[in-house]
C-alpha cells in the first residue's frame, strides 16, 4: 500500500547555503544527511514527523543525472516527492500489471560522515530521473522511531522553531486536470477526490487530491491546473509566487508538469508569522476562516511553501 508522503526533494546549488536558509532563517531544523555513493550527490535532511525534506546538491557533476543538472541550471527548487510503500514488491507489481513501465525495486544507500549507512528499495515510474513529473516509490530498511532516528543523523529529530508539526500535502502542476487525474489514478491505483477550487488558499486554480492510505494524519498529494491561461502575460507578475495571477501557468511553461508546492501544518500560525518577521522572510498572509501563509520561494531556495494552522 502507498501509505504516505515519504519525502520531498529540493534541489539546491550550494548545500551549506541551503542549510543556512532553512535553518535558522526559515526555522526548519536540519539534522542528518550524507553522500550518495552513486549519483554524484550529497544531501541534508529535515525530519517533520514521519516525512522529511531532502535538500540535495550535486557533488560530482560527471556522475549526476542530466535532468537534475538541467533543472538546477534554470533555478533551485522542487525536483520531486516520494511515496512511501509498506510492500514495494507488491506495489511495483500492481503498477506494472496496469501496463505502466517501472524500474525496480532497486536498492540504494546513503553514507554518513561517520560511515554509518542507511538503505532503501526504490521503484521508478517510467524513468529513473530524479527531476521528473512522477513521484517514485520507496521502502526504507527501518521504520517508525528507528527510521526517524537514522534520518536525523542517528539522533533524536529536533523541534522546528517555525512550529511545523506535519507535512500535509504536495502539489503537482498540470495543464489538463481531467486528463492528469485519470493518468495518475491509473498509475498509482489511488482514488481521486472531486475537483475543488484553491479559494481556501487564495489561489486561482482547480485541484484534485489523492488521499494516501494507512495514514491517520490526512496526507495527500494534489494536482493543480490554472483556471485560465492568459494569452498575454503581465510582465509585472511575480511568476514564482504562486498566489499571483498566471504564476502557475508560468511554472508550467518553465518546468512542465512537476511539483510546485508543499503545504505544512504549524502549531500556531501567529507564532510562525512572528518568527518569519524576526528573520526578515517575505510571505503573503491571508486572514480568513482558515488563514493561510505563503512563504516566497526566494526565501526557500526556490521552493514555494504554504503554512496552515493545526486544527
Amino acid at each position: 500500500m502507498l501509505t504516505a508522503i515519504d519525502h520531498i526533494i529540493i534541489g539546491v546549488n550550494d548545500l551549506k547555503r541551503a542549510e543556512q536558509v532553512f535553518s535558522p532563517k526559515l526555522g526548519l531544523a536540519v539534522s542528518g544527511g550524507g553522500i550518495h555513493p552513486s549519483g554524484g550527490t550529497a544531501n541534508r535532511i529535515i525530519v517533520i514527523g514521519d516525512t522529511y525534506l531532502e535538500l540535495i546538491a550535486v557533488r560530482t557533476p560527471t556522475e549526476a543525472q542530466q535532468s537534475m543538472l538541467d533543472r538546477l541550471a534554470i533555478r533551485e527548487g522542487y525536483l520531486n516527492f516520494v511515496l512511501a510503500s509498506d510492500d514495494i514488491e507488491a506495489d511495483s507489481s500492481a503498477i506494472a500489471r496496469r501496463g505502466i513501465s517501472v524500474i525496480g525495486p532497486t536498492t540504494g544507500e546513503l553514507k554518513a560522515a561517520d560511515r554509518r549507512t542507511r538503505g532503501w528499495s526504490r521503484t521508478n515510474i517510467e524513468r529513473s530521473d530524479m527531476a521528473q513529473r512522477y513521484p517514485f516509490l520507496i521502502q526504507h530498511d527501518s521504520s517508525g522511531k528507528e527510521r526517524r532516528f537514522r534520518l536525523a543523523g542517528w539522533s533524536k529529530p529536533p523541534e522546528h522553531p517555525l512550529g511545523v508539526k506535519q507535512v500535509l500535502s504536495t502539489t503537482i502542476a498540470v495543464s489538463d486536470l481531467a486528463e492528469a487525474t485519470q493518468r495518475f489514478q491509473h498509475i498509482y491505483g489511488l482514488q481521486p477526490s472531486e475537483a475543488y477550487t484553491g479559494e481556501v488558499d487564495g489561489w486561482d486554480v482547480m485541484l484534485v487530491s489523492f488521499p494516501l492510505g494507512g495514514n491517520d494524519q490526512g496526507q495527500c498529494f494534489e494536482l493543480a491546473a490554472p483556471l485560465a491561461l492568459s494569452s498575454e502575460v503581465d510582465q509585472e507578475v511575480d511568476y514564482e509566487h504562486l498566489p499571483e495571477p498566471d504564476a502557475l501557468a508560468r511554472h508550467l511553461h518553465l518546468f512542465g508538469e512537476s511539483l510546485c508546492r508543499m503545504t505544512l501544518v504549524v502549531e500556531n500560525l501567529d507564532a510562525s508569522r512572528r518568527y518569519l518577521d524576526e528573520h526578515e522572510v517575505t510571505y503573503t498572509y491571508r486572514e480568513a476562516a482558515h488563514p493561510v501563509l505563503w512563504i516566497h520561494p526566494d526565501y526557500a531556495c526556490g521552493a514555494p511553501i504554504v503554512l496552515h494552522q493545526q486544527p
